[in-house]
């Protein structure tokens, strides 16, 4: 090991790459303030640089190496902490809001340890190093777990640094546990290679960052390219690819599916007697009631106007196609205050066609719904119309 530098000398180095690093996370957080995490990431970075910094500040000062790695140590932790909570955030975990008032307390428990344990240089590892395995374990999981297709690789990238970090932890917290007395540990030389496995991973972490909010850039591009803006349902592109793709599935594994057109019955007098505030107030409640209706797989879109479209998936029967019908309109089907303190009766008129009984090709199957869905309509008219009839002789 003797081409590796002293620990001063590589501490110094570590400080200047969290500096730098800071400056970098400072700029990825003005550019996506949007995104979820980043601004606990970017105390994480801060936390973590003011930690090393404080290594060559307290050498200056007139204290010992030990005791400098104090500070840094208790720094360390929080920084780990912040960037847990981060993770939680950026994936939407619902931990994420309870977190925060675990920190109030785990911060300064990391501070009282290593202020206790100051003497006592193994134990301090200990402690240290134990507590960052199971906080970049975390991470790492909360990174990498239920990711979608398209995240999957830049939250593996990231998950991979935090575990070659945890790694590195585990490694020196075994030393620890072996270690005699605390020079032997002290002045062991895997603590040069922690010091360079740091640097890699502050670089690595950092990168991992910038991937991921360019990533949830391109997926936003996407979505305002694939989604509806009031319902933020899927809008007709989106829906016209995944019809596409189911047929493609069943042609793999000959299950059929369903695809059911939805529009709304009196829209237009709800738009011109209510005001279109009360026409979107409509629209969106219909998508929320669409949405708990397919909470079981099936995909819900909106095509455009009042016109909704559900594919519903692994069909068995037409008469299983029926039932389920019937449950969309008993779940869509019902009467909605305003704002406005108004009420309004939703109803829909719904029309089924089943692939591949009814179509072979996926435009005929949307014509063959389309069709069922008006006639629908035109029947209630036509009751509503004799309901409204005067009787004879009456």
């Amino acid at each position: 090991m003797r081409w590796m530098l002293d620990r001063e000398t590589l501490s110094v180095v570590v400080s200047m790459v969290a500096q730098v690093t800071l400056l970098v996370m400072y700029t990825i957080w003005r550019i996506n303030r949007q995104v979820p995490g980043l601004r606990w990431w970017m105390a994480s970075s801060a936390t973590m640089s003011l930690g090393f910094l404080a290594i060559p500040m307290a050498l200056g000062a007139g204290w010992s190496f030990s005791q400098a790695l104090i500070v840094n140590h208790a720094a360390g932790l929080i920084t780990l902490m912040l960037l847990l909570q981060g993770c939680l955030r950026f994936r939407g975990h619902p931990a994420a809001d309870h977190w925060p008032r675990a920190l109030l307390l785990l911060a300064p428990a990391a501070l009282l340890s290593a202020v206790l344990h100051h003497a006592h240089a193994v134990l301090r590892y200990q402690i240290h190093d134990a507590v960052s395995v199971l906080l970049l374990g975390l991470s790492a999981w909360v990174m990498c777990r239920h990711s979608r297709p398209e995240e999957r690789l830049v939250h593996r990238v990231a998950g991979f640094f935090l575990l070659l970090m945890a790694a590195a932890m585990a490694t020196r917290w075994v030393l620890a546990c072996l270690a005699p007395d605390d020079p032997s540990i002290q002045e062991h030389p895997f603590q040069g290679v922690l010091y360079l496995m740091l640097v890699l991973f502050i670089v690595g972490w950092t990168y991992s960052i910038s991937l991921a909010c360019y990533q949830q850039a391109q997926s936003r591009v996407l979505a305002l390219a694939r989604e509806d803006a009031l319902t933020d349902l899927p809008n007709r592109r989106y829906f016209d690819e995944t019809l596409d793709r189911e047929v493609a599935r069943w042609q793999r594994s000959q299950q059929s599916f369903g695809l059911v057109m939805a529009d709304l019955n009196g829209f237009k007098q709800v738009n011109d007697h209510l005001g279109h505030d009360a026409g979107d107030a409509v629209l969106i409640e219909v998508a929320r009631r669409l949405r708990e209706f397919a909470r079981g797989g099936d995909f819900v879109a909106r095509l455009g106007g009042d016109e909704f479209v559900i594919l519903i998936h692994d069909l068995s029967s037409l008469s299983t196609g029926e039932q389920a019908v019937q449950r969309l309109r008993q779940t869509v089907n019902g009467p909605l205050r305003l704002a406005s303190g108004s009420s309004v009766d939703i109803e829909v008129s719904l029309g089924l066609a089943c692939w591949p009984q009814d179509a072979t090709q996926p435009g005929d199957l949307v014509k063959a719904a389309d069709l069922r869905m008006y006639a629908e309509k035109a029947l209630l008219k036509a009751q509503r119309g004799l309901a409204r009839s005067p009787h004879p002789g009456g």
